[in-house]
């Protein structure tokens, strides 16, 4: 083997190592919620002592049973009971809870008690995009359905964002921390209740949103999955396909003589 072939080979080598030690956020975790305030433009899922706007951001609590999870999330980093705090949500740009529906920024949307087990980092989760929900300034859809003749209403969120290992605890997912993407779906059932009855409670007497009449939806337990998946950094990506494409340049050079 020439000695450029056997320096194309250490550099894949090298690349695959690389990829390899990385300790990206990957699998699924299903997560529980407590009561549940939930309003036209706001989600509190710990019931807040103050009522919005909040001055600082308040956030509440989730639970997840480490046997139900799969990934970086399963039993072992994560065993047993394990929880959590989960970020209010609010329409209001003057409230710290402020995450606009679609594209916005919103740090810490969860954060877990028990992770990886390396004392002195934590997982950051950076909620980047909201959906649309039934209502303007609301971020759950409404769906409806009957079974066994009984009609009840789902309400579903729609959270994606980034995920980071922070390593070094400074709640920013640095350049040479390894970053995945997330996706969260929370629900929570209404039984009994019809997408109609629960919007007169939401819009209240007037049936206009943001007006002071508006009410909350009955107080209910969420739940659903969080899922982190990702692939390599691009950078990691080119350096082995610019390794393999000289692997192959290099024999058909050899070939060629």
């Amino acid at each position: 083997m020439s000695k450029t072939l056997k320096s194309l080979v250490a550099a894949a080598a090298l690349a695959a190592t690389t990829l390899a030690s990385a300790t990206p956020i990957i699998g699924t975790a299903n997560l529980t919620f407590g009561l549940v305030r939930v309003t036209i433009g706001n989600i509190d899922w710990n019931p807040s002592i103050d009522p919005p706007p909040n001055a600082v951001p308040t956030f509440g609590d989730f639970f997840t049973s480490g046997g139900a999870n799969s990934g970086s999330y399963s039993i072992g980093s994560m065993a047993g009971l394990t929880q959590g705090d989960v970020h209010d949500l609010s329409a209001n740009p003057l409230d710290a809870n402020y995450m606009p529906i679609g594209a916005g920024t919103l740090a810490d949307m969860f954060k877990f008690d028990a992770h990886n087990g390396v004392a002195g980092s934590h997982w950051m989760f950076t909620a980047l995009s909201l959906s649309s929900g039934s209502f303007p300034g609301a971020p759950y859809l409404l769906t409806e359905s009957v079974s066994g003749g009984v009609t009840s209403t789902s309400a579903t969120l729609s959270v994606t964002g980034i995920s980071c290992d922070d390593t070094n605890n400074d709640n920013i997912c640095q350049a040479t921390e390894d970053k995945t993407n997330f996706v969260a779906i929370l629900s929570a059932q209404y039984p009994g209740q019809t997408i109609a009855s629960l919007t007169a409670t939401l819009l209240g007497v007037d049936g206009l949103p943001g007006t002071a009449d508006d009410g909350a939806l009955p107080n209910n337990t969420w739940s659903g999955t969080l899922t982190s998946f990702g692939l390599p950094e691009p950078t990691s990506i080119a350096l082995v396909g610019l390794s393999l494409a000289g692997l192959g340049f290099a024999s058909r050079r050899r070939q060629g003589k």
